[in-house]
């Protein structure tokens, strides 16, 4: 289906110079929108609490408050609401969560001077302007009824929503409403920016699947690299070499090498020009996937980019990479190592408070049972080797050689001690939480080179952490990196409280804009299909 957007402005374009008819007066439309409401009332409509965006328990209140009068009774007003709804749709809602169509169809009913018609289209717009408010301003999806373990605050509602709507309304200042309650974040234009690219390719037509018979490499010719560079320049705009020759279209040669590996950078792939198995389900996904990408993203947006502090660290899960927000929007990134499919890293809000250098790890149950204890049981020298203490019920240190590792329980704690073999790595940045999940450096820097990095047993690996902890600690005149590097010269497990409390966000986003261009991923937790079901419902 192609976008609405330009059939409303047609549509707006083509009405623009008609009028209300005289005879439908507006105290007629006004007590006939009374009765359409008094027909068919929500419970509790008139007396429900005031701090809802319920359409059922607003539109009856809102229309209570302006004696039932009409709230799009003149041109201005209903151009301006149908331009807004346009708009909701170039952020990733559909026509029909405002029931668009039929919106059209009564505002045309209208025209014929029917009052009943007025009323219906009055009420039907009311509605659809605080569906619009709502989804924008909440999102679509309710979060927590997908996640039990949701814990973002939803933004207050501070006012009662019937009497500002109103305000705006009386004043025709809707649109002003609208800029209100838009989200101020420099990632989700760009993400409404790209879902408009990825909607224009749509419409015309997508893009051809490239066969993939053969691996193809550089420097081969191949029928199919000429598909190939069809597919990649209607998606980046690089535009296909002068001439029809086939041995040009058909030759993979180094432009289109590193177009080849700039692609597979974008989606996380193994960036080396070489295009199999997995290069070639990215290339083959149909456009309406990386549309549906971007609109989930969109609505992840929407549930946690209203009214960031200026400062603060995300975790993009599913993209495996972590960043440091300043003010002014510009950001420091790191490759990051996130929770695999059977150790979920949780989507979840907190405050880094501290830094512990030189850290001990407690192996939690849940690892000693499935890891370490089949471990010790085939290698008697796995703990010295690795630096662990082994620690009964009452927290005293005992022998490793005093324990029953064939026991089904044990009964004992390992700790591993401070130190290069430490699986926390050399500093851990700690949000004190229920699931125990932190961020932290690591023994093991070489999976920060795969592509596929949810890897971890929940806890978020970073490549960079000395530069991170300098990061958290820029406010505070007296750290250095001098004085960081003493510490770890110490050895000893030392706790640097953090100048202010830093917000980290632990997010899962399979799309996001990053030096000007969109970077996907595949859907590790296979989380996308949930929301995107209730998005379309």
């Amino acid at each position: 289906m192609k976008s609405i957007v330009p059939k409303t402005k047609n549509l707006i374009a083509a009405l623009v110079v008609m009028i209300w008819p005289v005879q439908a007066l507006t105290q007629d439309i006004a007590s006939a929108i009374e009765s359409a409401l008094q027909a068919d009332p929500a419970p509790n409509s008139i007396t429900g609490t005031p701090n809802s965006l319920d359409a059922s328990t607003l539109v009856p209140r809102f229309y209570q408050i302006r004696g039932f009068q009409p709230a799009w009774s003149d041109q201005a007003s209903v151009e301006t609401l149908f331009a807004e709804l346009g708009t909701g749709i170039e952020q990733g809602f559909s026509p029909q969560d405002f029931d668009l169509a039929q919106l059209q169809e009564l505002y045309a009913a209208a025209q014929s001077g029917s009052t009943e018609a007025h009323a219906a289209f009055d009420i039907l717009a009311t509605n659809s302007a605080i569906a619009l408010v709502h989804h924008i301003f909440f999102g679509k999806v309710d979060p927590a009824a997908l996640d039990a373990d949701w814990n973002f605050s939803k933004p207050l509602i501070e006012r009662d929503p019937a009497v500002v709507l109103n305000e705006y309304v009386n004043n025709g200042g809707f649109a002003d409403l609208m800029d209100i309650v838009a989200i101020d974040n420099a990632q989700y234009t760009m993400l409404v920016t790209a879902l408009g690219k990825y909607k224009a390719i749509k419409d015309a037509g997508g893009w051809p699947g490239v066969p993939d018979a053969e691996v193809l490499k550089p420097g081969m010719s191949n029928p199919a690299v000429a598909v190939l560079r069809q597919r990649l320049s209607l998606e980046t705009g690089q535009g296909m070499p002068i001439g029809t020759d086939p041995t040009v279209l058909e030759l993979y040669d180094d432009t289109l090498v590193k177009q080849v590996k700039a692609f597979q950078n974008r989606h996380g792939l193994n960036a080396d020009g070489v295009i199999g198995g997995k290069t070639f389900l990215s290339l083959n996904q149909p456009v309406e996937d990386r549309i549906n990408k971007i609109r989930l993203s969109l609505e992840r947006g929407r549930w946690m980019m209203r009214d960031l502090e200026d400062r603060f660290v995300m975790v993009n899960i599913a993209g495996a990479r972590t960043y440091f927000f300043n003010a002014d929007g510009t950001f420091w990134t790191t490759r990051s190592i996130t929770g695999s499919q059977y150790r979920k890293t949780p989507v979840f809000r907190d405050e880094i408070k501290y830094m512990e250098f030189n850290p001990t790890w407690t192996v939690p149950a849940s690892i000693f049972k499935a890891d370490k204890l089949p471990r010790i049981r085939k290698d008697p020298g796995y703990l010295d080797r690795n630096d662990y203490i082994v620690r009964n019920s009452s927290g005293e240190t005992i022998p490793a050689s005093s324990v029953n590792w064939n026991a089904q329980n044990p009964g004992v704690t390992l700790v591993q001690k401070p130190g290069p073999k430490n699986a926390l790595g050399l500093v851990k940045f700690m949000f004190p939480n229920k699931y125990a999940v932190y961020l932290h450096d690591t023994d093991n820097r070489n999976l920060f080179d795969q592509n596929e990095r949810n890897l971890s047993s929940g806890c978020v690996r970073l490549e960079y952490p000395f530069e991170f902890a300098s990061l958290l600690m820029e406010s505070d005149t007296s750290w250095s990196r001098e004085k960081m590097q003493a510490i770890l010269d110490s050895g000893k497990t030392t706790r640097v409280n953090l100048p202010n409390p830093m917000p980290v966000l632990l997010t899962y986003w399979t799309a996001w804009v990053e030096d000007g261009e969109v970077h996907f991923r595949e859907d590790p937790y296979d989380r996308d299909s949930q929301v995107l079901k209730a998005l379309d419902g």
